[in-house]
């Protein structure tokens, strides 16, 4: 099935912001049926960002939108592979931002289409 770029990005836009409202309230319950982030995962990426950041209590955004539509971000802060192709599943590398601005970190993900509706699974983050 081929689904028009800018109609993943908005939906993976979208659906990045829900994931990172509920890590930020720390709502494991939410990650885990909604992103299939289990506890002990979100515990291990907890502690990395912990770690990365040197404290606990910082907020994770996803990349400001430049313009209307999310498919107008800058060049790699939202990466989606596989949007040129025939498919219902897409690889997403999201660069992270806080109060202070970009990171150099990112969170990845996959999305998947199914029956008219996407869903996104937290995959890992990185440096």
């Amino acid at each position: 099935m081929f689904i028009k770029k800018e109609k993943v990005y908005e939906a993976a836009y979208s659906l990045i912001e829900d994931f990172m409202d509920a890590f930020n309230e720390k709502s494991t319950a939410k990650l885990k049926t909604e992103f299939g982030m289990t506890p002990a995962i979100y515990n291990e990426a907890r502690e990395y960002l912990d770690d990365y950041f040197n404290t606990d209590q910082y907020l994770l955004k996803p990349p400001p939108k430049k313009g209307a539509s999310p498919h107008l971000l800058e060049d790699n802060l939202l990466d989606i592979y596989g949007t040129d192709e025939e498919t219902d599943c897409w690889r997403i590398n999201c660069r992270l931002f806080s109060e202070q601005g970009e990171e150099e970190i990112s969170a990845n993900f996959d999305l998947f289409y199914s029956k008219g509706e996407f869903k996104l699974k937290y995959l890992y983050t990185a440096s």
